[in-house]
């Protein structure tokens, strides 16, 4: 019994020693919050992350051979003409007196890549080697692409702005001339042939002489807009949601979005990022891009077309089967409109393609080219030196359901925006344009 007292006191001093070290242990304990942010953001991804060079892609290419012009809007050499650049080395980048951009697209043993929006030239350092560390903030939509001294292993390129005034040209020093003049200037020969529109006071119009056949194509699409909510707030439990009629709101004191089921769409704003500073092209891609990419934003074939630096705007058009697609009964492009140091404006699309439905697929003709140019010819209210382009894209359609039509029609794209080329706009064309 005389022990007792001795154990029990060092059994209490163990205990409040236990006690202290256990309550310093609380107090100085840190998570590892970089451990949780990472597994956080590995669990929102809406779909698949790319590469810059997957959103930034030609649209149409032209050859001039033996004063013939060949072209094609094929997607497989699109992306053939994208892997044919990689490894460039881009030598003597300067600025160069502004010739006719007409008669260089026409010189024998050149090709024309065309892009849909202002690229800068930053935006293909993954792609090219620029021996200029530091590359000029000018932009470019068209690389003329001159072969006819690829045996001495040279190119000349000449980057041409989509206003004309500015003109840059460059060398490239090729190891594997043969090989891009095998891959990529060879087929071109059997592509079919292009005519070029002459214009007063303006770049020419490459159209195919050929009718065009296109599917038409039925789509079961996925909607993914809860996704977005907890992609795009904070704090995905602390957001207000309220349900009207074709459009759903969600809130959380600071940020707002909307969705919109009548055209698939969703708009998102942060109004304390709202800010007049300009950013430059190349820092407005690459913010845009890197926003949208990190949460699996570019869910299908998305393209970059256009930036506006007046107000930090900049767009992204959905694409399929390397056509354009365009609708005014759903939203079909992904717009961000950068802030202070953060998006402020995120409006796009919450749906993606999941299959499409064979039984549905049809074939349709379209007129040829210059068949298009005659009637647009003959139009009051369309001015051929007014348009940027004419082009063949999807038009979609829904009824409020999971299932889209895509139906190929020829398109008139005036300052980035398409008009359809209904029968009723040109009087009475037929073959599918409807």
């Amino acid at each position: 019994m005389k022990y007792i007292e001795p154990v029990k006191s060092v059994v209490l001093f163990l205990l409040v020693m236990l006690s202290v070290v256990l309550t310093f242990m609380i107090w100085t304990y840190t998570p590892d919050y970089k451990f949780i942010e990472q597994t956080e953001g590995k669990e929102i991804l809406i779909g698949p992350q790319k590469k810059i060079e997957d959103v930034i892609r030609p649209y149409k290419a032209i050859y001039r051979f033996d004063k013939e012009f060949t072209g094609t809007i094929s997607n497989s050499v699109m992306e053939d003409i994208m892997e044919g650049f990689k490894g460039w080395n881009v030598l003597d980048l300067m600025p160069v007196n502004n010739n006719s951009v007409n008669e260089m697209i026409r010189t024998n043993n050149c090709m024309t890549v065309f892009f849909a929006g202002e690229i800068p030239y930053s935006a293909f350092n993954s792609i090219f080697q620029f021996a200029d560390k530091e590359l000029p903030e000018t932009t470019f939509n068209r690389m003329i692409i001159d072969w006819s001294n690829y045996n001495n292993k040279d190119l000349q390129v000449f980057f041409v702005s989509g206003n004309n005034e500015v003109l840059m040209r460059s060398h490239v020093s090729l190891e594997n001339a043969n090989q891009f003049v095998r891959n990529i200037i060879e087929p071109a020969k059997t592509y079919g042939t292009f005519k070029e529109v002459e214009r007063d006071g303006s770049t020419s119009l490459y159209i195919a002489n050929d009718k065009i056949e296109s599917a038409k194509y039925t789509y079961f699409v996925e909607e993914k807009p809860e996704l977005f909510k907890n992609v795009l707030f904070t704090n995905p439990n602390n957001v207000l949601r309220t349900d009207e009629s074709t459009t759903t709101k969600y809130q959380d004191g600071m940020s707002r979005m909307v969705i919109d089921s009548k055209l698939k769409s969703l708009a998102y704003v942060y109004p304390a990022a709202e800010s007049s500073v300009r950013i430059e092209p190349s820092k407005l891609l690459t913010d845009s891009f890197e926003f949208i990419n990190e949460h699996g934003g570019f869910t299908d074939d998305y393209r970059y077309v256009s930036t506006s630096t007046s107000n930090n705007q900049l767009d992204y058009q959905l694409y399929l089967h390397g056509l354009p697609i365009y609708s005014d009964q759903a939203i079909n492009r992904i717009t961000t409109v950068w802030g202070d140091n953060r998006i402020f404006r995120y409006k796009r699309p919450y749906f993606s393609f999941e299959k499409d439905i064979p039984s549905e697929k049809e074939m349709k003709e379209l007129p040829s080219g210059p068949e298009i140019v005659e009637k647009i010819q003959k139009l009051k209210n369309i001015d051929l030196s007014d348009i940027d382009d004419i082009v063949v894209g999807f038009y979609l359609t829904h009824d409020q359901s999971t299932i889209v039509t895509l139906e190929p029609c020829w398109f008139v794209i005036r300052n980035g925006v398409s008009t359809k080329l209904t029968p009723e706009i040109l009087g009475g064309v037929k073959n599918g344009l409807e």
